[in-house]
């Protein structure tokens, strides 16, 4: 006879546990009733191979609710009925159901622990946010000027595309798209360009990270297979480099100016600096400090520069006035274009200039230019000096490509920047005087 609810209800405790079974409809099927009460739903059955008489448990039973759903993690009879039905199909076909049973719980276990596994290495995954802050973090540690730009960059083109907390890994490229596409419909191709290169050397740097034994033991990880910068192609595919280089007019035009464009002083005498030191990278200029000028031997030292080596610029006429008057700065602390006493604006950096020669170009009708261009410009004046380009090329601190200077040339150079300056400082107050072809000649032969 079949268990009902009421059967198994009545079942009372006794002194000692005992066992009912249902009989030939399920074999083998029964409860047990434990001295203290509990009834347990099990299967008696025999070995398949050893033959010996084994008890399975398949769960207990609690009683049940209204809706005849089972109490306090318990099974119902139905459910009983269906873990019998289910462990005697297994002994039918010649397997010990409970080692197969066992053998699924370890399954079932060793797969949980890999799902909590996974998702715990899930939650420590890096978000995009973390992967742009640790990029530009490596920027600035390895002392490259540019890391702040690049994080204004980012930031403020990124985010409105990809959320911030998106986990960097689960970026695609689908994502990149949105974000280059909305810059691209402001019209600002060179800034697309931009952003693209600085995602694509980010989520490299991410890649890199994961796989760098120096970082064996940080806690974060990104998980980034592929680059999804890699398969997006560049907004506009057309080479930008500039050519851009004053005249000798243009630059007393440009020095004229200075004065009457109501610009703080510093960035006159910044903007005029780069001209009278002989074309330096403009970040190196603007990262002077008093220590690094030497009036009495008129020389300024570049410890901070692009490829890595001390430069030493010897200066003229044309750049002594100009050192004076930030050097008797006294609202500066030793930086010579650095954050003024009492000011909490921050240290001038390129942006400072550019958006000042920029109004100055716009009020003016000036043919436009950004302050790297006078680089080039003193570089192609010099020429026009009669400056051979090796001398051009050392003392503006250019990159010699041939193996005995990078690594065996360890000759300061500083008799023949001394000329090169004289040249240089020379032809500059000429350009200034309004007669910028006067004495070439003689200049030549004092380069020579």
């Amino acid at each position: 006879m079949a268990f009902t609810i009421k059967l198994l209800d009545s079942l009372t405790p006794q002194a000692k546990p005992y066992r009912k079974f249902e009989g030939k409809q399920r074999a083998g099927f029964g409860v047990q009733v434990s001295s203290g009460g509990k009834i347990t739903f099990i299967f008696l059955y025999r070995e398949p191979i050893a033959n010996k008489q084994r008890v399975m448990t398949l769960g207990g039973y609690y009683g049940v609710d209204r809706d005849g759903q089972a109490k306090n993690g318990g099974l119902s009879l139905k459910e009983a009925y269906a873990a019998y039905a289910d462990a005697k199909r297994i002994h039918e076909e010649g397997r010990d159901p409970q080692i197969i049973r066992d053998e699924k719980l370890v399954q079932e276990n060793a797969a949980r622990r890999a799902e909590l596994e996974r998702l715990r290495r899930e939650s420590s995954m890096g978000s995009i946010q973390q992967l742009l802050n640790a990029y530009v973090a490596d920027m600035k540690l390895q002392g490259k000027r540019s890391w702040f730009d690049v994080e204004q960059c980012l930031s403020s083109n990124v985010y409105a595309a990809i959320p911030a907390t998106t986990k960097a890994k689960d970026v695609l490229p689908t994502d990149i798209r949105a974000v280059l596409a909305a810059i691209i419909k402001r019209e600002k191709m060179t800034m697309a360009n931009k952003v693209r290169a600085y995602l694509s050397a980010a989520f490299a740097f991410g890649i890199e990270w994961d796989n760098d034994a120096k970082r064996h033991f940080e806690a974060l990880r990104f998980g980034i297979s592929t680059n999804p910068v890699r398969d997006v192609p560049k907004p506009d595919k057309r080479t930008h480099a500039r050519d851009r280089a004053l005249s000798g007019e243009e630059v007393k035009h440009l020095w004229d100016l200075l004065d009457d464009c109501g610009l703080h002083p510093k960035t006159a005498v910044a903007i005029r600096l780069l001209f009278a030191l002989g074309g330096q990278r403009v970040e190196e200029i603007l990262g002077l400090h008093a220590d690094d000028v030497d009036m009495q031997n008129q020389y300024v030292t570049l410890l901070d520069t692009k490829n890595g080596s001390t430069h030493v610029v010897p200066f003229g006429e044309v750049a002594i006035p100009l050192l004076q008057e930030r050097l008797c700065d006294t609202s500066t602390s030793g930086a010579l274009f650095g954050k003024i006493k009492g000011n909490a604006s921050e240290d001038m950096g390129y942006h400072t200039l550019s958006r000042a020669i920029n109004r100055i170009c716009k009020r003016t009708g000036m043919n436009p230019f950004v302050p790297k261009d006078i680089r080039r410009t003193v570089k192609t004046l010099m020429g026009e000096a009669g400056i051979r380009k090796e001398d051009r090329d050392r003392f503006q601190n250019h990159a010699l490509s041939d193996i005995s200077a990078k690594h065996y040339d360890r000759y300061s150079y500083l008799a023949e920047k001394r000329r090169t300056s004289a040249v240089w400082d020379a032809y500059l107050q000429n350009i200034l005087a309004g007669s910028p072809q006067a004495n070439v000649v003689q200049l030549r032969v004092v380069g020579a």
